[in-house]
C-alpha cells in the first residue's frame, strides 16, 4: 500500500452498505482526508444517503459489483479497497477479482468465517472481523474490568475512575458539566471536568485481561480441559431424579437395616455378619439355608419378597434419571441455579465470540437465542456452556437463564427494537435485595439512542460492533497498524505503533512534542483545501528505539525519560482518529531536504503538517 503523494488526496473504494461501511467511509473522508467511492445496491437506503452527504464521497448504485463497476469506482488508482458486506462468499469473490485485476491494490476484507479468512489472508490482503474487535471491549464492559493496552512489556490498562488501587498515568476520557465526553483532556482542562476512564499501571500480581482482535479458533476447537466431570454428572443425575430416587433409596436402606437388626438380635452375630445376611437376599437373593435359625429364615423370606417390589422401583428411577440427565446435557440447558454469571442473548458471530471470551476467562455464562440452529448454540454446547432456547423478551426465558441472580446481561441481537425490549425486560426481573444492580450491555447502532438508553436504564452501556471496529478497518486501509481501541460512550481512542520515517517532521523532535492536546486544534492548518479537523488529540505512551544489525538499540523508553526522535524509531501513541492521522502524517517519510539539517527545518508538531 502506498500513501498519497504530497499535495494529493488518497483515493479509497468501499463496497458495502450498513453501519460499518458508513463509519469507515466517514473516517476515510473526514479524519483521513481521502476521496471515497462507495458501491451500494440501493442508493436510497439509510446509510447510503448518509454516506452521500459526506464530503469527498461518491456513492454509486450498482445491481452487481463486477470488474466494470470497480473500474468506474477508481480501483486502478485507489490506495486500498474495503469489502465490508455481510456476505463472506461475495467478499471472497470480490477479493479474488481485485487480486487478479489490480494485484498492487491492498484489499481489506470483512470475514465472519475464521477458517475461510485464514486461507484468504496473505500479502496485500488483510482479513478482519468486526466482531473480533468488538468482543473484548463488550466483555470488559460487562465485567467492569480493564482493557489492556499492548505496549510491548508494559502492563498498561484502562480503569474506571472508581478504581483507586492502581497508579494513574493519564485521563483518557472525562465529562463536562453537560455530560459531554472529552477525549484525552489537557492539564488545563481537567479542573472543570470529571475523569471517567483512566490509564493506569497494573501491578505484578494483577491478572491482565486478554487482548484478542485476530481471527479466533473454529467453533469445534474446544479447550482440552473442557470435559464433563463425573461429579457434575452425578449432581445432574440427582437433580433430574429428584425426590423419587431419594425415596426409593431410603426405602431400600430401611428394609436392609430392619432385616440386619432382626438377624443380629435373633442370632447374636456381629453387625457386619447381620448386614451380610440381610443384603444378600434383599439385593441378589441367596440360596436357602435349611439349618438357619427360624427367625433368620423368616427375615430372609421377608427381605426377598420386599426386594421384588423395591429393586425394580429403584432401577426404574435410576434409568429415568439417566435418560433425563443425558437429554439435558445434550440440549445444554442449565442443570442447576446459577448466580454471578453473565447472560449473553443473541448467538450470532458477535455473541459467539463473547461467549468464547467469557468461557476462556473462567466466567460462568449462559447463552440465549430464540433459534436453536443459531451458529453460536452449537459452539456453546461444545464448550459445556448452558443454553436456553426462547424469546428473551419473555420473563420465562429470562428466569430460565437466571437473570435475577446474574451479574450482567449482554444483548447482541440484530434488531434494534428487539435489543432494547430485552434490555428493559431484563431490568424487570426481580433480584434479591442484597444483589448488586444488573449490568446491562446492549448492541445499539444509533449513537443518540445509546445516550437515551443510558439515561433511562441504570448501569447500562450501549456499544456497537461497527463503532468499535471502524478505526481498525480504516487503519488497515491507510497502512497503519492499530494495536487496540478504547471506547467510552460515543467516543473511541486508538492505540497505534508508528514508525518515524526518513526526513519526516518528527526527526529531531523531542518525544514530548508528540503530545497534542485537543484544545490546540484550530479551525485551519494553513494548507489550502485541507481544513484542520477538530477533536485532534494524541498522547505518547512509549518510544521503541531503532535496533541495529550489529546489536544494541531496541530499548523501550518511557515518556518521562524522553529522547530526540531518529529515523526508524517506533512511537506508541494513544489518540483520537484525527490525532492518529496527524501523528502519522508527521511521521511520513519525505524527500531529503536541501541545504537544511533536520533540526532547523522542522517546526512544531502541533502546527500544520509539512507538505
Amino acid at each position: 500500500m502506498t500513501d498519497a503523494m504530497s499535495g494529493t488526496r488518497a483515493h479509497y473504494v468501499v463496497v458495502g452498505d450498513g453501519p460499518l461501511a458508513f463509519r469507515l467511509t466517514r473516517a476515510l473522508s473526514t479524519r483521513f482526508r481521502g476521496t471515497v467511492a462507495v458501491l451500494v445496491p440501493d442508493r436510497a437506503s439509510r446509510y447510503a444517503q448518509q454516506m452521500a452527504d459526506l464530503p469527498s464521497v461518491e456513492v454509486v448504485e450498482v445491481e452487481r459489483v463486477d470488474e466494470d463497476s470497480l473500474a468506474t469506482a477508481g480501483a486502478d488508482r485507489a490506495a486500498s479497497a474495503a469489502l465490508v458486506e455481510q456476505d463472506d462468499g461475495g467478499n471472497v469473490a470480490l477479493a479474488l477479482l481485485l487480486r487478479e485485476k489490480w494485484p498492487a491494490l491492498h484489499v481489506v476484507v470483512r470475514i465472519f468465517d475464521e477458517s475461510l479468512g485464514r486461507h484468504l489472508e496473505r500479502d496485500r490482503c488483510t482479513v478482519l472481523s468486526s466482531s473480533a474487535f468488538a468482543a473484548p471491549e463488550i466483555v470488559a464492559a460487562a465485567l467492569r474490568r480493564q482493557i489492556r493496552l499492548p505496549v510491548d512489556h508494559r502492563r498498561l490498562v484502562t480503569v474506571s475512575d472508581e478504581e483507586e488501587s492502581l497508579p494513574t498515568r493519564m485521563v483518557l476520557f472525562a465529562t463536562d458539566e453537560d455530560d459531554a465526553v472529552v477525549a484525552l483532556p489537557s492539564t488545563a482542562e481537567l479542573p472543570g471536568l470529571t475523569p471517567k476512564v483512566l490509564l493506569a499501571d497494573a501491578g505484578p500480581e494483577d491478572v491482565m485481561p486478554e487482548v484478542r482482535a485476530e481471527l479466533e479458533p473454529d467453533e469445534d476447537e474446544v479447550d482440552p480441559h473442557r470435559h464433563r466431570r463425573f461429579g457434575e454428572y452425578v449432581r445432574s443425575l440427582a437433580i433430574t431424579s429428584g425426590r423419587n430416587l431419594l425415596l426409593a433409596a431410603g426405602v431400600l436402606a430401611l428394609v436392609v437395616l430392619v432385616g440386619a437388626t432382626t438377624i443380629k438380635i435373633a442370632t447374636g452375630s456381629s453387625w457386619a455378619g447381620a448386614l451380610y445376611e440381610a443384603v444378600l437376599p434383599s439385593l441378589a437373593g441367596s440360596d436357602p439355608d435349611h439349618g438357619a435359625h427360624p427367625v433368620v429364615k423368616a427375615t430372609q423370606v421377608a427381605l426377598t419378597i420386599v426386594s421384588v417390589a423395591v429393586i425394580p422401583w429403584v432401577t426404574g428411577v435410576v434409568v429415568d434419571g439417566v435418560v433425563r440427565t443425558q437429554r439435558l446435557l445434550d440440549t445444554g440447558a442449565p442443570l442447576h441455579p446459577m448466580s454471578g454469571h453473565v447472560v449473553v442473548v443473541g448467538m450470532g458471530d458477535l455473541g459467539t465470540r463473547i461467549v468464547r471470551s467469557l468461557d476462556r476467562r473462567g466466567v460462568p455464562v449462559i447463552a440465549v437465542d430464540v433459534d436453536e440452529s443459531a451458529r453460536g448454540i452449537a459452539v456453546a454446547r461444545a464448550r459445556d456452556v448452558p443454553v436456553v432456547i426462547g424469546d428473551a423478551r419473555r420473563s420465562t426465558t429470562l428466569r430460565g437463564a437466571y437473570v435475577g441472580s446474574a451479574q450482567a446481561i449482554v444483548v447482541v441481537t440484530s434488531g434494534g427494537a428487539t435489543t432494547i425490549g430485552i434490555g428493559f425486560a431484563a431490568r424487570s426481573v426481580p433480584r434479591p435485595a442484597d444483589a448488586p444492580p444488573l449490568r446491562t450491555v446492549l448492541r445499539v447502532y444509533d449513537r443518540d439512542l445509546s445516550r437515551r438508553i443510558r439515561r433511562e436504564v441504570p448501569d447500562s452501556v450501549g456499544l456497537s460492533s461497527s463503532f468499535l471496529a471502524a478505526p481498525w478497518f480504516a487503519a488497515a486501509m491507510i497502512g497503519q497498524e492499530v494495536k487496540a481501541t478504547v471506547p467510552y460512550r460515543d467516543r473511541v481512542l486508538v492505540l497505534a505503533e508508528i514508525e518515524v520515517g526518513e526526513h519526516s517532521t518528527l526527526v529531531g523532535k523531542h518525544s514530548t512534542e508528540l503530545d497534542v492536546p485537543e484544545t490546540d486544534a484550530g479551525p485551519d492548518d494553513g494548507a489550502p483545501g485541507r481544513p484542520r479537523v477538530r477533536g485532534m488529540a494524541s498522547r505518547l505512551l512509549a518510544v521503541r528505539t531503532l535496533s541495529f544489525d550489529s546489536g544494541g538499540g531496541g530499548h523501550l523508553i518511557e515518556p518521562a525519560a524522553g529522547r530526540y526522535l531518529q529515523p526508524h524509531d517506533r512511537v506508541f501513541v494513544i489518540a483520537t482518529t484525527a490525532g492518529l492521522q496527524h501523528v502519522r502524517e508527521a511521521a511520513r517519510s519525505r524527500p531529503a531536504p536541501t541545504g537544511l539539517n533536520d533540526r532547523t527545518r522542522t517546526g512544531p508538531l502541533t502546527g500544520p503538517p509539512a507538505a
